[in-house]
């Protein structure tokens, strides 16, 4: 007892495969690695993102040490951080 769809299956089965079908696998593997490589490389640019932004919190927030002006060196005399004044020592100063 053959039905339609037998007959249809049967007719399915004898057309030849169109030739852009061969190799078809190949691609469609290489597409999916490429999505996985950029999904990795994204997911690295995150983590970098969000680890400079810690980073940042951190420095911006932990306790540092106040920053004083120091007194400007005349002419007449040389300043405590001056290169002769350096080479000198401090016993000569």
């Amino acid at each position: 007892m053959a039905t339609d769809i037998d007959d249809k299956l049967l007719a399915l089965g004898r057309i030849h495969d169109h030739p852009a079908l061969d190799g078809i696998e190949v691609r469609v593997l290489a597409s999916i690695d490429a999505r996985r490589a950029a999904a990795v490389a994204s997911r690295m640019t995150l983590g970098l993102a969000v680890g400079a932004m810690l980073i940042g919190v951190a420095g911006a927030t932990l306790p540092y040490k106040q920053a004083t002006a120091s007194t400007r060196a005349t002419f007449a005399e040389p300043g405590p951080l001056a290169p002769s004044s350096l080479l000198l020592g401090s016993s000569e100063r």
